[in-house]
């Protein structure tokens, strides 16, 4: 397997463990040491994070739509995954955004940091304030 083949086959699982709150899945591809970068929660550590997705996260409704995956073309260990997220918590909330989620590699192919970008003005809009602050 080529680095490309490796590393979508990270964020394939990535995407599958994501949408079934998977969370030893999720925490398994990254490093000991990775960072998350989320725009409700500024960095945080990969467990803490989905633990707090997972906690709010209603699976069953909640959905995600595929558009793109594009590599680094500055021969960097980096794969970004493009997609919209339609986000259901369980007391009903809900809201739909595109999302841009960035991975950087280590030498081990595991995830060593995940930048998530997306514009949250009309998700803060739709749960009345961050879902994630408590």
């Amino acid at each position: 397997m080529n680095k490309l083949e490796i590393y979508e086959d990270i964020i394939k699982k990535y995407m599958t463990a994501l949408a079934h709150c998977d969370l030893d899945g999720l925490c398994q591809l990254f490093a000991p040491e990775a960072k998350v970068y989320s725009p409700l929660l500024g960095w945080i550590e990969p467990r803490a994070f989905f633990e707090k997705m997972c906690l709010l996260s209603d699976v069953e409704k909640s959905s995600q739509i595929p558009h793109n995956t594009l590599l680094s073309t500055e021969n960097k260990p980096v794969m970004i995954k493009h997609f919209t997220y339609h986000w259901v918590v369980k007391d009903g909330r809900q809201t739909t955004f595109e999302v841009c989620d960035v991975f950087e590699f280590n030498e081990n192919n595991l995830i060593s940091k995940e930048t998530i970008l997306y514009d949250t003005h009309q998700l803060r809009l739709d749960m009345n304030g961050n879902p994630l602050d408590f």
